[in-house]
């Protein structure tokens, strides 16, 4: 048996909402979360996947007046998180979580799947992504900007 075709199909994880609807879910617990505008965010996924780094599960939200990536990261890393331009989600943070069945447009969706429950972005690959695609599409001056959200 091939793994392209499991015999047993992937169970979601625990803390992915089952239904319609998106639930609110607590950071900290199974992982935390780092959030980035659309643009830089995009720019950073392209950047680990160009250098082999996987990354875990990728919320985009469209709503509000510019539309922001959250990505999973393991527990404990917004504790630690000082990447400017970015917020850091972790104990006594929510965040909005789509349905599994919510993968592509329009409204909350997965950009990226979770793969599994434990397969979260690393925070140090990540974090450097982040600051390069921040320098490539705001410039030197603004990079160091922590006052960009």
């Amino acid at each position: 048996m091939s793994d392209a075709s499991p015999r047993f199909p992937a169970l979601p994880p625990r803390w992915m909402p089952i239904g319609e609807g998106p639930e609110l879910c607590s950071a900290g617990q199974w992982w935390d979360a780092v959030r980035a505008v659309e643009v830089i965010g995009r720019r950073a996924i392209e950047l680990l996947h160009d250098g082999g780094v996987p990354v875990g599960p990728v919320v985009l939200d469209p709503g509000g007046p510019e539309p922001r990536l959250y990505f999973l990261v393991p527990p404990g890393t917004a504790d630690g998180w000082e990447e400017p331009g970015t917020v850091p989600l972790g104990q006594k943070c929510h965040v909005v979580v789509p349905p599994s069945t919510a993968t592509e447009p329009p409204g909350l969706h997965w950009h990226v799947f979770p793969r599994g429950p434990r397969s979260l972005t690393q925070p140090g690959p990540l974090r450097r992504a982040l600051a390069q695609a921040r320098q490539e599409l705001r410039g030197p001056e603004q990079a160091t900007d922590s006052g960009y959200l």
